[in-house]
């Protein structure tokens, strides 16, 4: 919980110091500071931060490779496009991956990587906490008795199942954030769900319906979406 809150308020620091720049930018203040690309390089920094914990080499190669094109002259590849410049740090980033086998997208074929699909599976009891940054992957979470979750998706497509799980007879509470990307979730039926929504500039889609029995335990779901698409699918 510590490093979720940790998270959460560098997120926020982060969307505050963006609006400041913004406005700044907007007011001709210190004109010869390129403003507006530092905001985005803080924003791609956080994200490279996250990729760093997790030993995620491709996506910390990605996020270099647009930081690179952000400050291209400053570093002196200005006349080099930016093709050439993500493909070059994709290139690395497999690489990377390839040599020392712990990034999440070790299995990288001639295809886009957006295109790949990764799967895996969450057990246990009472709590689960799945994750995608980039790429496409697919969750099966199956947990007996959930009393918390959580669901984070961040610029790629996530695919989570929830069948085969049970809620705490107390209750459940979910949190689904979903930034850039695609987050597509299979909620049981027979589950007894609410939905706490906060929408940006987004679609939320809800497909089919939940019980209604009151008898059930409440599974109360957070749902942040910021420019994303997100599906939830009650089958």
């Amino acid at each position: 919980m510590k490093e979720r809150r940790d998270k959460s308020i560098l997120w926020g620091l982060a969307v505050i110091a963006f609006g400041v720049f913004i406005l700044l930018d907007n007011m001709g203040m210190w004109p010869e500071l390129p403003l507006m690309k530092i905001a985005v390089l803080i924003i791609v920094g956080i994200v490279f931060l996250g990729c760093l914990r997790k030993a995620d080499f491709l996506g910390m190669s990605f996020n270099l490779g647009v930081a690179a094109c952000l400050f291209s002259k400053e570093i002196g590849i200005g006349n080099v496009s930016v093709p050439i410049i993500m493909l070059v740090a994709i290139l690395i980033g497999v690489g990377l991956s390839l040599i020392f086998g712990k990034s999440h997208f070790s299995n990288f074929s001639h295809k886009d990587f957006s295109d790949r699909n990764v799967s895996s599976f969450s057990q246990g009891e009472g709590e689960f906490d799945v994750d995608n940054n980039l790429g496409a992957k697919t969750e099966y979470i199956q947990v007996k008795n959930i009393r918390r979750g959580k669901i984070d998706n961040a610029l790629g497509k996530m695919t989570v199942y929830m069948n085969g799980s049970t809620i705490d007879p107390a209750g459940a509470f979910i949190d689904m954030d979903n930034g850039l990307g695609k987050l597509v979730a299979f909620i049981p039926k027979e589950f007894r769900v609410t939905f706490v929504t906060e929408n940006g500039l987004g679609k939320v889609n809800i497909h089919g319906d939940c019980s209604h029995d009151e008898t059930l335990p409440l599974v109360t779901v957070k749902l942040d979406n910021g420019l994303g698409d997100v599906d939830i699918y009650f089958e």
